[in-house]
């Protein structure tokens, strides 16, 4: 069966165009696959990069991911130029695209909201507590501290509370203990604040202070206020504990434990009286 003589050519001019533009396509595409490898690898280098020079974490993603946008592009009109479409026209084309991309970042970098933290450190977000370990442009990775790893979405950062502890270089811990009414408050208050005084981790200023805090049925609540830097926040509290407790029992200072005291109420009418 022959084909029509129109169709035939049509057949024939395509398969000329496919044979001309085949191997320039191919080439195309191998030059587009290794920019977008590039593009991987840079993308990573020019991230850090950013946030050592001290840009926030999430400024740094978007502003990668706005390059890596424009590279795309960059590569895209390149692989058009290799297979024949024309230089000049492909020029304006990048120049236009490049004045767009500028405009639109110095217009809306001032409305980018900024996450009140950064990665390494030490927050408390809704009910979750841990180490910042990723931001992206939608969540906030936090390494918990007994080993889980929770995904918050940056919108829910943005709208929650968030605590930070390692905004400021010093933290204030204190130490609750009870003693007996009778205890000797004097000799209290010089042993644990020579404790305090020889610890290594205490600062100066401010100084450490040892303060009843507030009196109960057969004890006293006593408080050890001091302050640390940063990095001994989690665990200051560890070691003093137990050179108090060591030193309190060379000392024979007893400590009290907290108690609660229930009222029992009689029910009234139970007997129809």
């Amino acid at each position: 069966m022959e084909m029509p003589s129109g169709f035939e050519a049509y057949v024939n001019k395509i398969t000329a165009v496919g044979g001309e533009m085949g191997p320039m396509v191919v080439k195309g595409m191998i030059l587009l696959i290794i920019v977008l490898i590039l593009m991987k690898y840079l993308g990573r280098l020019v991230s850090s990069l950013l946030i050592r020079a001290g840009l926030p974490e999430r400024r740094a993603a978007y502003a990668l991911t706005g390059l890596h946008i424009l590279v795309l592009l960059l590569g895209a009109l390149l692989v058009l130029n290799f297979i024949g479409f024309p230089a000049p026209l492909l020029f304006r084309v990048i120049m236009v695209i490049v004045m767009i991309f500028i405009a639109v970042y110095v217009i809306a970098k001032p409305y980018i909201p900024k996450l009140p933290l950064k990665t390494g450190d030490v927050v408390m977000i809704g009910g979750t507590m841990g180490k910042v370990d990723l931001i992206t442009i939608m969540h906030t990775r936090i390494r918990t501290f007994d080993g889980k790893v929770v995904y918050i979405p940056n919108h829910k950062v943005l709208n929650d509370q968030v605590v930070n502890t390692s905004l400021r270089p010093k933290r204030r811990l204190d130490i609750d203990f009870y003693v007996p009414l009778d205890a000797h408050v004097d000799k209290v208050k010089e042993i644990v604040g020579e404790i305090l005084k020889e610890s290594e981790i205490v600062q100066e200023k401010p100084a450490p202070r040892v303060v009843i805090d507030k009196f109960a049925p057969g004890y006293m609540e006593m408080k050890a206020r001091f302050w640390v830097e940063k990095k001994y926040a989690l665990v200051g509290r560890w070691g003093l504990n137990e050179k108090i407790k060591a030193r309190f029992d060379e000392e024979g200072i007893k400590m009290a434990s907290p108690r609660f005291e229930i009222d029992e109420i009689a029910a009234h009418g139970a007997d129809g009286s």
